[in-house]
């Protein structure tokens, strides 16, 4: 039971997190796809935790972050956090058996990052060893960062 209650808490701060930017978000009317250094920086954040982990870095699928990059957009156009529909058609053209999803939103890349590392099943993805590519959509919108993180081995 204290189990389930933390794993909770774990969620509520998370879903804090993504309200709070949301609503402070709406002091200005900025908008800009994610740079590449925000996409660079995102895999970095993964890939240190998963070497901590003793897991392989993921590769950077530069061709499915366009879809991450356009779905975050759709995410801070509606205002909303969503998983894409149907993972396996996102993933149709790419050589995969496994594939895994994380979204989120925050004031700051690593501030993501880290409600993704406290969440178990965010967590989970982005330690999976089964996973050896990765790809990202990063769109800013009113000072917060929309993220996408598609995995997939």
């Amino acid at each position: 039971m204290e189990a389930v209650l933390r794993s909770r808490s774990r969620i509520a701060i998370v879903l804090l997190l993504c309200v709070s930017s949301l609503l402070s978000g709406f002091a200005t009317d900025h908008a800009r796809a994610g740079t590449r250094e925000d996409r660079l920086q995102m895999l970095q954040l993964t890939n240190a935790a998963r070497e901590k982990k003793d897991r392989d870095a993921l590769k950077l699928d530069r061709v499915l972050s366009q879809y991450a990059l356009a779905h975050s957009r759709a995410m801070a156009d509606d205002g909303a956090l969503f998983h894409s529909e149907d993972l396996s058609d996102v993933l149709r053209g790419v050589n995969w058996s496994m594939g895994g999803e994380n979204v989120g939103v925050a004031h700051s890349l690593p501030t993501a990052h880290s409600a993704f590392m406290a969440s178990k099943f965010h967590r989970q993805n982005i330690l999976q060893s089964g996973y050896d590519h990765v790809a990202i959509g990063v769109f800013e919108s009113d000072g917060s960062f929309w993220v996408t993180v598609i995995f997939y081995g």
